[in-house]
């Protein structure tokens, strides 16, 4: 029925979020150090109703991250998608990828969304920071900071040249990150030691 349409939209229509949406994700474990309430306390905060986020993962904390969705009035918005096989498809669906962790080491799926061409709104901590580039591939924001969570994400919202200039400057950055550029700088420091 909507073969003509692209991915992103196909995905959008099976998830029931609006196309004209601006849709954030998440991909990891739902617990403590995830930390996905500040997200959600964020969306309450923005009060733009054309805000949707999905969270791809399981864990101990989905019923409370249920629980204050429906308590801010949020479950329309919001869904939570349990374990998937489809997560490129959802990076693709996706304006921007969130994470405000308590603690990372070098995060797969920040690299994910940042080879997906998407900017990131993420917590200011170890690993993450030598991912995102403040201000221009994404946010860098306390990992409790709600406030700075839902002040990032309305500027992406509402700027979507930003949104892809922050985009294109997280392809290019992600190939720094590739497994070619490492083994070569390994190459040389063997070289050099041996």
């Amino acid at each position: 029925m909507f073969d003509y349409l692209p991915l992103w939209a196909k995905k959008r229509i099976e998830l029931n979020i609006p196309l004209d949406a601006f849709l954030l994700i998440s991909v990891g474990e739902l617990n403590r150090n995830k930390n996905n309430s500040v997200i959600i306390s964020a969306m309450e905060k923005l009060k733009n109703k054309n805000v949707y986020y999905i969270l791809c993962g399981v864990g101990e904390k989905e019923s409370e991250f249920k629980e204050q969705a429906d308590k801010a009035g949020l479950l329309e918005n919001i869904r939570f998608l349990g374990y998937r096989n489809d997560v490129k498809e959802l990076y693709e669906a996706a304006d921007c990828f969130v994470m405000p962790s308590f603690r990372e080491g070098l995060s797969r799926s920040i690299m994910e969304a940042m080879a997906s061409v998407l900017p990131c709104v993420v917590s200011k901590i170890r690993g993450n920071i030598d991912l995102i580039t403040d201000n221009k591939g994404g946010f860098l924001c306390e990992p409790s900071d709600s406030e700075g969570f839902a002040k990032a994400i309305g500027l992406l919202c509402d700027n979507k040249p930003l949104c892809d200039e922050m985009s294109r400057f997280n392809k290019t950055k992600i190939k720094d990150f590739d497994a070619s550029v490492s083994e070569k700088a390994m190459r040389s420091i063997y070289t050099k030691v041996f």
